[in-house]
Parts: C-alpha cells; sequence; structure tokens
C-alpha cells in the first residue's frame, strides 16, 4: 500500500521506506545529496524539499553501525561525493558520516542541531515514550512547527504524522534517543569538509545561540540563519535557496560567517 508524504499525497512502491534502510527519491541519474531525517521520522518528510534532485534517504534512523551501511548504499548508487543534509538527529549523524568518509562527502548541512541533549530531556522523552508513545509523538511533532511553520504543521498533520503514529517502531525510537544521549557536536568534531549551518531562529526544541557557537567554532562552517523559521526549519521558506550551491537547484546562497544573517525568508 503506498504511504503519505508530507503533502498528503503517496510514495509509489519503489519509493517506500520500511521494505529496505535507504531508497533513492527525486529525478534519474545518480544521487547528489543523502537527506538523512530527525527522531521520529523518516526520509518521507523531505518530500517536495529539493524536488527533481536524485537523493538517498532512508527509513527510520537506526543509529549503530548507520555510516558504515550507509557508505556500503553509497558505493552501489553514487559515483562522487555527494551533499549530505542532516536534521535534527540526522544532523548528528551527517557530522559522523564525513568525519569516518570524508572522500564520500563535498558538503555538508546540518538543520536545527545542537551541542548535545541534556539527560533530563532524554530521560522524559524516554518515559513519555512509555507511557503513551501517541501522545509523546504528536506533542513532539507539534513543537517541532511551533511557533511561526503552523500551515506545515496542519498539512503534516493531515498527511504524513498520521502514517507516523500507525508505524511506531518502539526500538528504533529508543535506539535513537540512546544515540542522542551520547551525541556531541562542536567546532573541533566538525568534518574537514564545507558545513553550511542552518536553524530556525524561532526554534523551540534546539537553541538557536547553540547552533550559532558550533558555526563559530568551526573554521570552515557558515552560519544561516532562518527568520521566523521553527525546529522544521528545512520546510519553511527560503531553505531550499538558501543552501544552494550549484546543483541545479532554484535559487543561491553563498551563506556569511557565523555572525552574519542571511535575510531568508520567513518561514
Amino acid at each position: 500500500m503506498p504511504r503519505e508524504t508530507p503533502q498528503g499525497g503517496t510514495f509509489p512502491p519503489a519509493m517506500m521506506p520500511g521494505t529496505e534502510e535507504f531508497f533513492v527519491v527525486g529525478g534519474g541519474g545518480d544521487p547528489s545529496m543523502v537527506l538523512l531525517p530527525g527522531w521520529a521520522t523518516d526520509g518521507r518528510i523531505f518530500e517536495g524539499v529539493f524536488p527533481g534532485v536524485p537523493a538517498v534517504t532512508t527509513g527510520a534512523l537506526r543509529p549503530e553501525g548507520f555510516t558504515l551501511r550507509l557508505a556500503a548504499f553509497l558505493d552501489r548508487t553514487a559515483r562522487g561525493p555527494v551533499t549530505v543534509v542532516g536534521w535534527s538527529l540526522g544532523g548528528f549523524l551527517a557530522a559522523e558520516f564525513a568525519r569516518e568518509y570524508p572522500d564520500r562527502v563535498r558538503r555538508l548541512v546540518l538543520v536545527s542541531i545542537r551541542r548535545e541533549y541534556p539527560e533530563g530531556d532524554i530521560a522524559e522523552a524516554l518515559r513519555s515514550l512509555s507511557a503513551d508513545p501517541g501522545a509523546c509523538l504528536s506533542a513532539f511533532y507539534a513543537r517541532c512547527f511551533y511557533p511561526s511553520q503552523m500551515p506545515a504543521y496542519r498539512r503534516f498533520r493531515g498527511g504524513l504524522q498520521a502514517a507516523y503514529l500507525r508505524e511506531v517502531d518502539g526500538g528504533a525510537l529508543r535506539e535513537g534517543l540512546s544515540y542522542l544521549a551520547g551525541a556531541r557536536l562542536s567546532g573541533e568534531t566538525l568534518p574537514a569538509c564545507p558545513v553550511a549551518i542552518v536553524h530556525g531562529e524561532k526554534d523551540v526544541v534546539a537553541p538557536f545561540a547553540e547552533a550559532e557557537g558550533v558555526a563559530r567554532e568551526g573554521g570552515n562552517a557558515t552560519f544561516h540563519p532562518l527568520p521566523g523559521a521553527s525546529h522544521a526549519a528545512f520546510l519553511a521558506d527560503g531553505f531550499r535557496a538558501l543552501i544552494a550551491d550549484g546543483q541545479g537547484w532554484p535559487g543561491a546562497a553563498t551563506g556569511r560567517e557565523a555572525s552574519g544573517s542571511n535575510g531568508a525568508a520567513d518561514g
């Protein structure tokens, strides 16, 4: 049975996550991007973000051994280095992959990241997940869009959220939280490739100042604030143009140093 996209459409069977860990979406040709989703989501969350761009994405993230499995998949599907986009939990894994496989990554884009998640936040998420998975996830999804991306939230809630709540994988969710409990990002842990750090100015999940601080510490990093965007900043107006770098995406942006502002459109 086809599965819902964030816009309420469906993925054709060949693009359905769940049967295989990784799959290719977008136009024909060799993938030029890897799209790594956040906790409690999968590659379907990126539907429509990069139309026509062939990209590798994934089902629900299983962090243990992830980078090795991704490298093996890229061996079969991509001819050269790719741009890796990682959102939230996916940002930690994207940075880890770029450090471990530098020859495979041309550029890294980290969206809505933070230095680390406090122990108390992880413990509370585990308690909530155990008590009522549906309520836990519904509250988390709302926070990803609150307070400023409510039209996008309504589309998500009317389509993909229902699918996620039906398909809850408690093992993957707990593995993701366990990984986040020990995950760390700083200027020292950023890879050697060019890094763009994108963050919504109204993010209530990952503090804006933490992401900016990581970018300041990284000598090869640029910081891209998105005015008006929340945690799901990659769905905000202006995101695609902001990170475009000559791969055929609409628009272009060079970014600024960590202290700058780029004038991106409000989400």
